[in-house]
Parts: structure tokens; C-alpha cells; sequence
């Protein structure tokens, strides 16, 4: 159920920002501003469902240092009249005036609307839903990444928002940008430019890059529309981050792990996570979604070793240097054995980077930053996946700025054991914009016969449908980002069939 002029309106005079909706024809309707003393100026979100639960939350724009107490319901009705649970939270500037709430109490498989209230203002009602328990036919998840603000207008996350039909949004990252603006995109001409306009590095500037981002109407439409389940990449932290540093990081800039804090914190703050009961870095999780699925996020990015060239042969295989860190690694591999073990009928790996090979081993690899940048990480994996004889897996991807469908073989020419989709970028440069890397695709695509859709001009999202038969995963691309628009248009789409690991063009 798409939201409703009605459920906008449940705001008073005084309320928060009332965002613009889709019409039957798919156009913006003219959107009214927020007013500058208004308190919810960033919206509301919802994540991380449960079967019983689900993460509430919002901002309050502080109008001064001192705390705020913020009231929230969440209801069976869009109205929010037939109240299943509420309660009081404390907004305050040691957590940047947001607000997270892990509503409990609720029933599986429902749609819940909810909202908050402070300082006699109201936020604009969410819609989110809770994860079934027991057998369930049927699955719809948008994926998304890479959304960067100045390079273009967040068309995507508004086609996203006026989906009806979508259970929930994965995101693998790159939910923001740290780069200083100009660097990469200049936002200056479509009045989109980063703030801070420098390089993030303090927890200040972290906060404020946030607080940018999650003023865009569009953003704040996907976010009320639908929970979502999202894991970090490197711009959330700074480019090319690993656990000790990033290419992007300089002592000029101070110490890494004070920068790395202030990144993970900020993160935490503003986005809708349930967060773990430890102070390191734990952004892997596992979801069920009844006896149809089991989605297991991974962090191949904050507790990874750090980055080797593509054509350092030895380092790349070094089993020493890992993606994962052991303790996760040790975790996957439970997860998806206990999935399998469950009877689950699906296992979808949510993370950031591209899994598929792209070079054959002991060959010079291109991107040293993907799995193939981590074989030894790689070959653990595979080689797990063939010993306990997990099947019925779909690997997710995002980072690239482009769309990929690939079968995943357990050895280089052997039958694939998995497949993999790779999702394209909501806003940042298309993969193709390089002229380089357009002229040498088609070579490459002659060395890996296990990829059978390499698409590099486009913006937009990935769409899997999965039943208890066949997973589906279709791509839709905008026409643009540089003017503001809610079209468009499918591209392309491929099939899985339960038990094959092999794709088929839809």
C-alpha cells in the first residue's frame, strides 16, 4: 500500500515538512518546504524488521542544546488510532538529536504505520512491516547503493518510494559521500552541494554530511515508504577504508581510529539499524524471512586487511590477509549451514563489493578491491559453501556503479554453485563514464563465460522477486540525475530456478 495524501496530512500547521507524492501518471506533485523552526526536518525511517519488531526512527532539529522528549506510536491504521504500542524517547545532542526505537510487541507479516511527536509538532507518518514467521510464497526487495548527493538528484530512491509491492530496501553502502565537494561531482549547479563543503573527518562533519543527505525529499520518501536492512561500503567511512586506514586518509587528518569512531557513530546515529551490544565495529546480521529466505548481511569493509596492487600474485592469495576477519568468517559459515540445514529454500548474502571472479587465478586483477583483491578470503568461502553443500544462493552486490548478473563456479571453468547480482548506482557515475574501462569491456567479457550481463551506462536499482520456485532479478534504470524526475524503465532481468544455480534471461 503506496502512502496517501491522507496519512501526509496527519501533520498540523506546525508540523514537520509535508514531502511531495507520486500521482497515478508518475509525476512529482509540487512539494511544500519545511518551515525553518520545524522540528522533524529530516523525516522518519524504519529497519532492521523482525518478526515481532521493527527500528523506529527520526531527528529533532534541535532549536537549542537542551534535550527534547519525543512521544511515538505505531499503529495498525495510517491514522494511527488503533495503537499497538507507544512510548516516550529522549532526543538529546549526545546523539545528535536522533531517536531510535526498537518497537516490540508487533505481529508478523503486518503493515504498521507510526509516527512522533514533540513539542506539540508531528512527523510525517512511516510505513514499514514486519518479517513473517512461518511459510510465506513470496518476496520483493528493491537493493540499492551508491547514492552521491552532488553528482545528481535521487530519482532512484523516488521509484523506489512509489513501489507498492516491495517487502523492504537492502542497501550494501555508500549511503553517503565523504569527498570535499568538486572532487567527486560538483553539486554547485544543481544546488547540491555537500555539507560540510570539505572533506568529512570529525564526528561534526560526519553528523552534518547526514543531516544533508537526509533532507533530500526523495531520500526521506524511500525511508517513510519502507524499512529498510543496510550495511555500510567505504564513503560512509572514506575511500577504499580498511580496518587500519584508508587510501583517502592522511596524518593531516588525524589519528584512523578517531576517524574511524566518528564515522561508525554518526552511522549508527542517523541510520535505522539495530545497534550491537559491543563496542567494535558489528555491522553483520542475518534475517529470516519465514521458511522462504534467510538474508545475511556482511561487513567486507570495516574489518578487512588492508588492500594489495592487482598485480601482486602473492599477496593476493596470502591467506593470512582477510575480507572478512575471523570472527565473521566463522559466523557466515555457520549462518548459511544452519540455513541449509533449516530447510530455509533461500540464502541471499547482502554485502558490498563484487564476489565474481573477473581474472583467472594467478592473473593480474584490475580492481584489486573486490573479492578478487581477497582470493584466499574467496576460496574459503567456495570452498565452504561446496563442503557443506549450501545451495540456493544468490550473492548481492553493489560498489560498481553498474549492473551484473554472473554464475558463481566453484573453480574457474567448473559448474557455478551460486549466482550473483550486481545492483547499480542510485546517482554516482555510471561505470562506463570511463571511456577506458567502456572500450575494454567486451575482451573481458570474453574471458568470463560465467557473466551473462555487464550494463555500465545507467542509474538505478535492482528489483528481486523470489518465489519458492525461481528468484527473479530485474534492473531498472532512471533516464537521468541531473533533472529531477520519477520515470523509469526496465532493463534487463534473469532467473534463477530453485536448485540450478544457473541464469536465464527473463
Amino acid at each position: 500500500m503506496s502512502l496517501t495524501r491522507r496519512q501526509f496530512l496527519w501533520t498540523t500547521a506546525a508540523s514537520a515538512v509535508l514531502w511531495p507524492d507520486i500521482g497515478s501518471a508518475g509525476a512529482l506533485r509540487a512539494q511544500a518546504p519545511a518551515p525553518g523552526d520545524a522540528l522533524f526536518q529530516h523525516g522518519v525511517a524504519s529497519g532492521d524488521p523482525l518478526s515481532d519488531r521493527v527500528m523506529l526512527w527520526t531527528r529533532v532539529t534541535p532549536q537549542g542544546g537542551q534535550p527534547v522528549e519525543v512521544q511515538w506510536r505505531i499503529a495498525g491504521d495510517e491514522t494511527l488510532t488503533q495503537v499497538v504500542a507507544s512510548g516516550t524517547a529522549r532526543a538529546s545532542a549526545d546523539r545528535d538529536f536522533t531517536v531510535k526505537v526498537d518497537a516490540g510487541g508487533l505481529q508478523p507479516a503486518r503493515t504498521y504505520y507510526y509516527g512522533f511527536e514533540a513539542a506539540g509538532q508531528r512527523s510525517v507518518v512511516g510505513r514499514t512491516r514486519t518479517l513473517p514467521d512461518a511459510f510465506v510464497d513470496r518476496l520483493r526487495i528493491a537493493v540499492l547503493s551508491c547514492a552521491n548527493y552532488p553528482a545528481g538528484y535521487f530519482n532512484v530512491y523516488r521509484c523506489v518510494a512509489s513501489r507498492a509491492d516491495l517487502d523492504l530496501v537492502l542497501h550494501l553502502g555508500d549511503y553517503i559521500y565523504e569527498f570535499e565537494n568538486g572532487v567527486y561531482g560538483d553539486g554547485s549547479g544543481l544546488l547540491r552541494i555537500p555539507q560540510p563543503p570539505r572533506e568529512t573527518v570529525s564526528l561534526t562533519d560526519y553528523r552534518v554530511r547526514y543531516a544533508t543527505y537526509r533532507a533530500d525529499p526523495d531520500l526521506q520518501a524511500v525511508h517513510q515508504q519502507h524499512p529498510f536492512i543496510a550495511v555500510w561500503d567505504d564513503h560512509e567511512l572514506t575511500n577504499d577504508a580498511w580496518r587500519g586506514g584508508a587510501a583517502n586518509h592522511n596524518p593531516g587528518e588525524g589519528d584512523w581510529p578517531t576517524r574511524r569512531a566518528a564515522a561508525y557513530r554518526a552511522y549508527l546515529e542517523w541510520m535505522p539499524i539495530r545497534e550491537a551490544r559491543t563496542t567494535d565495529v558489528r555491522l553483520y546480521r542475518d534475517f529470516r524471512f519465514g521458511t522462504l529466505a534467510d538474508i545475511v548481511m556482511l561487513d567486507t569493509r570495516g574489518l578487512r586487511d588492508r588492500q594489495v596492487p592487482g598485480d601482486d600474485i602473492e599477496g593476493l592469495n596470502d591467506p593470512a590477509r582477510s575480507l572478512l576477519g575471523a570472527p565473521q568468517e566463522s559466523w557466515l559459515f555457520d549462518r548459511l549451514r544452519t540455513s541449509q540445514q533449516d530447510g530455509t529454500v533461500w540464502r541471499l548474502l547482502g554485502q558490498q563489493i563484487m564476489f565474481s571472479r573477473v581474472a583467472p587465478p594467478g592473473v593480474p586483477v584490475p580492481l584489486a578491491d573486490l573479492w578478487d583483491g581477497y582470493q584466499a578470503s574467496r576460496e574459503r568461502v567456495l570452498e565452504r559453501l561446496a563442503s557443506d553443500k549450501i545451495t540456493d544462493l544468490a550473492i548481492l552486490a553493489g560498489d560498481l556503479h553498474s549492473s551484473w548478473a554472473s554464475e558463481v563456479p566453484r573453480t574457474w571453468d567448473g559448474p557455478p554453485i551460486a549466482v550473483e547480482f550486481v545492483t547499480p548506482a542510485v546517482s554516482s557515475p555510471p561505470l562506463f563514464a570511463n571511456p577506458q574501462v567502456r572500450a575494454g569491456m567486451p575482451a573481458l567479457r570474453a574471458r568470463l563465460p560465467h557473466v551473462k550481463y555487464v550494463e555500465g551506462d545507467g542509474n538505478g536499482y535492482l528489483l528481486l522477486d523470489i518465489t519458492r520456485a525461481r528468484l527473479r532479478g530485474d534492473w531498472f534504470h532512471v533516464p537521468g540525475v541531473l533533472e529531477r524526475s520519477a520515470a523509469e524503465a526496465r532493463v534487463a532481468g534473469f532467473v534463477c530456478e530453485r536448485g540450478s544455480a544457473r541464469l536465464a534471461q527473463a
